[in-house]
């Protein structure tokens, strides 16, 4: 029975999840803007007391690897590598589109066929996304997208596609289609890695701990502030 350790930082949550064999055992959660850093120790820290575990216990550790909040994902992923080079540990990272799927599923209800698209905001009209089936077959890769009105259309194949994600919000204000479905307050969380975490574990899918970097999509540059004197 495996117990994995889950953190997710790509968003303004923070959050700290464990799961035996995919069930869940504990997650605790703080929603405090620019605060990862100061907090995720404490967020781990409480999760092992809630759990009865030591961090010794843990067979491994995952983490939300993006897209997502540049700041988050580099907190996240620094944390996390850390704790495994100190005890030895495999590292799991999980997409956090994914995470977002996972979520949505536990709430769409339906029978039909559909398509999956999370939508992470990038800022202006701009989304970090995907598109899946409900069975998680890959059906668009990951990019950085521009909507307007006509974005997905293309895809309808005449099946439902479900949008969500703080990136739909935008796009549930253009978009004009019956096929289109939105569900709101989906947020990326580590109480919905269990399951992915679990499969890449006993399937051997780690990370090498030197190499492994957040997934951005986009590269992360700083814009100059112009000098006026």
């Amino acid at each position: 029975m495996s117990i994995i350790l889950c953190v997710d930082t790509s968003s303004s949550i923070c959050s700290v999840s464990i799961f035996k064999s995919s069930k869940l055992i504990t997650s605790n959660f703080t929603e405090i803007k620019k605060s990862h850093s100061k907090l995720l120790i404490t967020l781990i820290d409480k999760s092992l007391k809630d759990s009865n575990l030591k961090l010794s216990e843990i067979d491994a550790f995952a983490v939300s690897k993006g897209p997502g909040s540049y700041t988050g994902l580099r907190i996240g992923v620094s944390t996390i590598k850390g704790l495994c080079y100190s005890l030895e540990k495999p590292l799991i990272s999980v997409n956090t589109l994914d995470i977002l799927a996972k979520h949505a599923l536990t709430i769409i209800n339906d029978t039909d066929e559909f398509f999956l698209c999370p939508m992470i905001d990038a800022r202006r009209m701009e989304v970090y996304t995907k598109l899946i089936d409900k069975t998680f077959n890959e059906l668009e890769a990951d990019r950085a997208m521009i909507l307007d009105k006509n974005s997905f259309k293309e895809n309808l194949e005449n099946k439902k596609l479900y949008f969500f994600g703080d990136g739909s919000y935008k796009f549930k204000k253009i978009a004009k289609h019956n096929s289109f479905y939105f569900i709101d307050n989906i947020f990326p969380t580590s109480e919905f890695m269990g399951e992915i975490s679990n499969i890449k574990y006993e399937n051997n899918q780690l990370e090498n701990l030197i190499k492994f970097e957040p997934f951005y999509i986009k590269d992360f540059y700083f814009i100059k502030k112009k000098n006026n004197g």
